[in-house]
């Protein structure tokens, strides 16, 4: 993958050719997208995955850009989706000749002014001070929209109707295919915008306030001001998710400004890899789909995004954008064929290893809620739960992860040793 793309923001830099090719082909998949997958079901789950998209890619400006570890994020999506609500149905009420389409604007506008007024308090400080702010923050606006159920709605929230706008060149919005248009615009004029903030003089400087803000206040910036400049600027892109998001659902309420929506964007974030600019894309393309093929699969799905929550910040720093640009450069390499064995042995570990995790879980629920009588639902497979069962799923889990850690190392000792011998030859 290219470094427009996959790289972290201080890749090399690459020829104008090949970054064009990269947004053309990224450009490419948004619109083919629906073509490949026309159903109902499958453009909406896309929908879902553009906005959460945009929303990770924000909090990536601040979380991998910037070095802030947001717990408010979710509640300048939930600001730019009540204000994307309040426009649309402004919008329906009066007849306005106005198109659906811009209310992202709005919810842009609303949660950049928000995150000028809360940042300019919560960016004041970094690093723990500053989540345990911004944790403070979440927990009052969550509590206020509960309180001020005129304004915001209460557990029922407000409804809309994105029909209601005027018709632009035949578009009303009425079908998914059009929300889901809307939604790929939309993310590739934002992805594009947060590419190119990256690059500016303040993308620098907030890379280099994440890395030493003592050196930087030395040289004259003010960390606390790059800060709150990033902080304005991750706002705004929140809330175009956030009005993406009302416009998909037509519908909002007060848990749009719950805790779990922020700790959903940081698990999205983490698990695509917050040190390449592609990596939300991934984690929340992944972390979509995982999410909702999951909780129709098995009742402990919040357990298994969990885990693989945990086993990337464990053994994939880089998140799976890390993982893609090592598999890319061992290939480019040449390394492949060299640790292809041990590799092949490690995967075949880690799959039973997988497999008997999944199955001592699934086991552990049936039992736990007494369903199927005993009887226990693993990959389209029916498994008694008894005393053989769980040994065995014991013995995979545990003879799978010796194999993992024997074929971890000698894939360590070949990678090594093939990368001194690539420095030799130099």
């Amino acid at each position: 993958m290219d470094n427009v793309i996959a790289g972290s923001p201080g890749a090399a830099p690459v020829s104008w050719r090949r970054r064009v090719a990269v947004w053309l082909a990224f450009a490419a998949i948004l619109g083919l997208a629906p073509w490949c997958f026309p159903s109902d079901a499958a453009l909406t789950l896309m929908t879902q995955m553009g906005t959460a998209a945009i929303l990770a890619l924000s909090f990536n400006l601040l979380l991998g850009s910037t070095g802030l570890l947001s717990f408010c994020h979710a509640t300048y999506a939930g600001i730019g989706a009540y204000a994307g609500v309040w426009c649309m149905n402004r919008i329906g009420a009066q007849g306005l000749a106005v198109s659906m389409a811009v209310v992202p604007l709005a919810g842009a506008l609303a949660a950049g002014a928000a995150g000028a007024t809360l940042g300019f308090v919560t960016t004041r400080r970094a690093g723990m001070t500053f989540a345990m702010i911004t944790l403070g923050v979440a927990e009052l606006v969550w509590v206020l929209a509960a309180m001020l159920p005129e304004w915001f709605g209460g557990e029922r929230g407000i409804p809309t109707d994105r029909t209601l706008g005027a018709a632009w060149f035949g578009v009303t919005f009425a079908t998914q295919r059009e929300i889901y248009g809307l939604v790929a615009v939309w993310m590739f004029v934002c992805t594009a915008l947060m590419y190119g903030i990256t690059r500016t003089p303040l993308g620098f400087l907030a890379r280099a306030v994440r890395d030493n803000a003592v050196r930087v206040a030395f040289l004259g910036p003010s960390p606390s001001a790059v800060r709150y400049r990033m902080q304005i600027l991750a706002a705004a892109f929140a809330g175009v998710a956030g009005a993406l998001g009302a416009l998909n659902f037509e519908l909002v309420s007060a848990d749009a400004f719950s805790l779990e929506r922020s700790g959903v964007v940081l698990v999205f974030t983490v698990l695509g890899g917050t040190t390449y600019f592609a990596g939300p894309i991934v984690g929340a393309v992944v972390g979509v789909f995982v999410t909702v093929m999951l909780a129709t699969l098995t009742r402990a799905w919040q357990l298994y995004l969990g885990l693989g929550f945990l086993a990337v910040v464990l053994f994939a720093p880089g998140g799976i954008a890390g993982l893609i640009a090592v598999h890319g450069r061992a290939w480019r390499t040449g390394m492949a064929r060299t640790l292809w064995r041990p590799y092949a042995v490690a995967c075949a570990g880690l799959a039973m290893g997988i497999g008997g995790l999944i199955a001592i879980v699934e086991m552990t629920y049936a039992v736990r809620l007494a369903s199927g009588a005993g009887q226990v639902a693993a990959s389209g497979l029916r498994a008694q739960a008894g005393p053989g069962t769980w040994g065995m799923a014991g013995v995979a889990v545990i003879v799978g992860w010796i194999i993992v850690v024997r074929a971890g190392r000698q894939l360590r000792r070949l990678a090594a040793g093939a990368i001194h011998a690539t420095e030799d030859r130099r």
